[in-house]
């Protein structure tokens, strides 16, 4: 709940409330979330530099670069600028991930 509540909501509020639209306002849609999703993919892969391998942070950067991508696609675009969808998704897919 902590993660859910803590983590995903803070990741949610930054990333895709504040950097997606500050960054579609200045560059357009496409090019402001491509950013803000290739950010996110770096930070999750710093925070894993100390305990996996280099291929690994990489395969990490890559599939959080576009996750980030794709929530923040969701929330422009299919849930009117609301981060609640993927603020939802988000926590389950990292309850999904911790459980594996």
């Amino acid at each position: 709940m902590y993660s859910f509540l803590q983590t995903v909501f803070s990741e949610e509020l930054f990333f895709r409330g504040f950097l997606t639209k500050s960054f579609a306002h200045k560059f357009g849609f496409q090019l402001g979330n491509t950013i803000q999703g290739l950010l996110f993919g770096f930070v999750h892969g710093i925070l894993f530099t100390s305990i996996v391998e280099p291929l690994g942070i990489i395969v990490i950067m890559f599939i959080t670069t576009v996750a980030g991508y794709l929530l923040g696609w969701i929330n422009e675009k299919q849930s009117n600028g609301s981060i609640l969808s993927s603020w939802f998704i988000h926590g389950f897919v990292n309850m999904l991930v911790s459980t594996i």
